[in-house]
């Protein structure tokens, strides 16, 4: 009886855990030599991404999962993992100016090596709930800008504390109520200022901050449910809004309302125009490419004049939910759809091919120095991709 109970226990060590069990699976030229979008390997079991694929400056591929982050090379092959030192999610990393990885919990900033070693952790407080992804921005200039429940901090790229502020109204700070609704929904950096999305239901204002702190100024946005930034090169930003009101007065209506502003900061809070919409999913994040202002919603792919905020062109796709990425190499726009398909629209809105992969696509691909497109599904997998269309 005992000898049976001990090899049950090898058997059960040694036997591989599925779950844990990373493959890479390669695609030969000759199977795919038809193909406009060929794959050149596949790479399964990773898990499900919760933030975008970003590229590091050692040319490797980071991939946020939950609470890890983890590193893949152009070949397919797993580097390192890391896990955030705190509790709970990591938030999407960013790349600061000295070439280093940061990434936020609900309490915490952390600085990551190139080569996955946990480095210095600059924590606040523990006990408050804040937004449902944990947010960062900013590395430029040696300032990191950390949102968090209570305050927005300004913090140095040694992780020291330069400057804290509070965008909650002055009201609530005599409160020994703790507010677990308010929060900041979106936010984005440039090399001077801070933008953040901050409120609490039915009540939320977009805000421009100086590096140093204080307020620009603000501008009313009212009962949202989604925003998301894309700064510009000269002094403008674009900001895409989903708001929480049907677009018929019954409120039956699936169509709500969703708007894509231009600001200029050195301008003031009017927008420089405003682009209407009526959409049954979420704005996506922007891309900007030569004048021309990308992004996704309602299952179309839109293209806005980003001087004048005019309509070029839309295009509807089947099932699309994914941001779309701009790459100049091919002048092609991609994006993904919920039932697995990759897709590739020239500049006059036209497609030019889709393939499909083994789950959905909700994260934008992303274009590497390579020239190959990286794309992960919801399955858990990581594509590499040729774009063969000449």
């Amino acid at each position: 009886m005992k000898r049976v109970f001990l090899a049950c226990i090898i058997l059960f060590i040694f036997l591989p855990s599925a779950a844990a069990a990373d493959k890479l699976e390669k695609y030969t030229q000759a199977a795919e030599a038809q193909q406009k979008a060929q794959i050149k390997w596949k790479l399964s079991g990773l898990g499900k991404l919760s933030g975008d694929i970003i590229l590091s400056p050692n040319h490797k591929l980071l991939l946020p999962l939950g609470s890890k982050l983890t590193c893949v090379d152009f070949q397919g092959n797993m580097v390192w993992e890391t896990k955030a030192s705190s509790s709970g999610k990591m938030g999407q990393p960013i790349l600061a100016e000295n070439n280093l990885i940061y990434t936020a919990s609900s309490t915490s900033l952390q600085e990551i090596k190139l080569n996955g070693q946990n480095n210095w952790k600059f924590s606040v407080y523990a006990g408050t709930k804040g937004s449902k992804m944990p947010m960062l921005a900013g590395g430029f200039d040696n300032l990191l800008y950390l949102p968090l429940p209570n305050a927005l901090y300004g913090v140095n790229l040694s992780g020291r504390y330069i400057w804290m502020m509070s965008p909650w109204d002055s009201s609530e700070t005599y409160s020994t109520k703790i507010i677990v609704k308010r929060e900041f929904m979106a936010c984005a950096a440039d090399k001077d200022n801070f933008y953040v999305v901050y409120g609490k239901k039915k009540g939320y204002r977009l805000a421009a901050i100086s590096n140093e702190g204080r307020f620009l100024w603000t501008y009313w946005l009212g009962d949202i449910t989604n925003a998301s930034f894309l700064p510009g090169n000269d002094g403008e930003i674009f900001v895409t809004v989903d708001f929480n009101k049907s677009s018929s007065g019954s409120g039956k209506s699936k169509l709500k309302t969703a708007k894509v502003y231009r600001f200029n900061v050195s301008r003031g809070s009017t927008p420089e125009w405003q682009y209407t919409l009526k959409t049954e999913t979420p704005l996506s994040k922007p891309v900007l490419y030569d004048k021309i202002l990308y992004f996704t919603g309602n299952h179309k792919i839109f293209a806005l004049n980003a001087d004048e905020g005019t309509l070029i062109w839309e295009n509807h796709l089947l099932d699309l939910v994914s941001p779309p990425v701009f790459d100049p190499q091919t002048e092609r726009i991609y994006a993904g759809s919920s039932e697995g398909t990759i897709y590739a629209v020239n500049q006059a809105g036209r497609m030019a091919w889709s393939r499909r992969l083994d789950g959905s696509i909700d994260l934008a691909p992303l274009i590497g120095p390579d020239g190959f497109l990286y794309v992960a599904t919801e399955k858990g997998s990581l594509y590499k991709i040729k774009d063969s269309l000449k």
